[in-house]
């Protein structure tokens, strides 16, 4: 059940995993950057971690069963672990398990952080979009914290817009950067940091763009820039975080 609905989550309309189609790909690429340091452990097939496996697929049997996608998710990132230990053996295990752990940006996990976070982000994220567009020169006005008024135009931050899948998708291109840039441990300390003041700013440029667009092409046009620009955000985070790694040191 977990496989089949993948593609429904990384095409949701609420956009919060829409970065899972490259998870994989990034969790593939941690392991190339990291194979001249790991090709020559010894591989030496762990059959003691056989029960191990068989239990946590036994265990997973109900989830399965009643598709409780968030306890599936944890049992195949468990599984991929402990079968790794099972073909190469343990130290391979420990090797890969972060790449493995990444892969868990693409699955399910996050329901917990997604209904405690939205809200306030909501909130912050409108606030950030009034003081731009205000910066900007345009009227504005806010009598609702989540909408933002404009002369020819309404702004209105609903949950989608709340910055939340952006920060889902920022945590996910910085953990990559983390574990492939091979940084200094205040440098990676600074950029996990970043993270909420990166989503928080680059998601309220996005909502104040809307603004612009809609006051001035008219309102059709802001609505279209809205459906495409949660890409063009994923894009702007990828760079930005591409530069802060080369600025704190990273030279490969």
């Amino acid at each position: 059940p977990l496989w089949s609905r993948l593609y429904g989550l990384w095409n949701g309309e609420d956009g919060y995993y829409s970065h899972g189609y490259i998870v994989p790909f990034m969790s593939a690429y941690i392991v190339y950057r990291w194979w001249p340091r790991i090709k020559d452990i010894p591989v030496n097939p762990g059959y003691v971690a056989i029960p191990l496996l068989l239990g946590v697929m036994y265990a997973m049997y109900p989830a399965n069963y009643s598709v409780i996608e968030g306890l599936l998710s944890v049992g195949l990132l468990a599984a991929l672990m402990l079968s790794a230990w099972v073909i190469a053996g343990f130290r391979w295990m420990l090797v890969l398990t972060a790449p493995i752990l990444y892969l868990g940006f693409a699955l399910p996990l996050w329901t917990a952080v997604i209904n405690n976070t939205t809200n306030p982000l909501q909130i912050i994220s409108t606030k950030v979009a009034y003081y731009l567009l205000k910066m900007m020169g345009f009227y504005v006005y806010q009598a609702d914290p989540t909408v933002v008024y404009m002369n020819s135009f309404q702004l209105n931050v609903d949950v989608p817009c709340s910055g939340l899948k952006l920060l889902l998708a920022l945590t996910a291109f910085t953990v990559f950067f983390v574990l492939i840039a091979r940084l200094k441990l205040a440098a990676n300390l600074f950029m996990l940091a970043m993270i909420p003041v990166l989503a928080i700013l680059i998601n309220g440029l996005r909502i104040a763009l809307i603004g612009v667009v809609g006051e001035t092409q008219g309102r059709d046009a802001g609505l279209a820039f809205h459906d495409y620009s949660g890409y063009l955000t994923l894009i702007i985070c990828f760079v930005v975080l591409f530069k802060i790694a080369r600025i704190l040191g990273w030279k490969d």
